[in-house]
């Protein structure tokens, strides 16, 4: 596949018969828990916002971001920083108590789009492996500052299984 990124031409090459390819298992994910659904509310930004982070390549580049959603779990008030996609969807990266240990560095969370007056459902049974989880290839971007929740978030995607 050709791709350009940052103003340089790349090929990425697809191996089906790579190793990490072949050692691939699976994914561990949590089984789905109706405690980890919870109203939330899509706060904009005055404006749109560019947050230098670290990049799992090792680079810092700019994340965008448009808001926050905030919401209530365990008794607590919690918000994460997203962006918003082109189809009105919400994008967030997130770390949590797990992070790390018993789950991949970070996650994404894809919500979405919120209602008229901002509502939205946060599932974090839906927390995604970056696609730096799978391949080394992917620059994914690490959680902006604030968007490490201080609970263990036992749900969605964990991490990937090799053997």
């Amino acid at each position: 596949m050709v791709l350009r990124r940052e103003g340089l031409w790349a090929v990425r090459d697809f191996d089906p018969e790579s190793a990490a390819r072949r050692a691939f298992r699976g994914i561990e994910a949590t089984p789905y828990d109706p405690r980890w659904v919870v109203p939330g509310v899509y706060r904009p930004y005055e404006e749109a916002l560019s947050v230098r982070v670290e990049n799992a390549d090792g680079r810092e580049r700019g994340l965008g971001l448009t808001g926050e959603v905030v919401f209530e779990l365990d008794g607590r008030v919690h918000a994460l920083q997203v962006a918003v996609e082109d189809d009105g969807t919400l994008w967030a990266v997130f770390a949590d108590a797990t992070s790390g240990r018993s789950t991949f560095r970070f996650r994404f969370l894809r919500p979405a789009a919120p209602t008229e007056d901002g509502t939205v459902t946060v599932d974090l049974n839906r927390a995604l492996l970056p696609p730096c989880a799978f391949a080394d290839h992917f620059i994914c971007p690490f959680p902006p500052p604030g968007n490490t929740l201080d609970l263990a978030v036992e749900a969605g995607e964990r991490r990937v299984l090799t053997g």
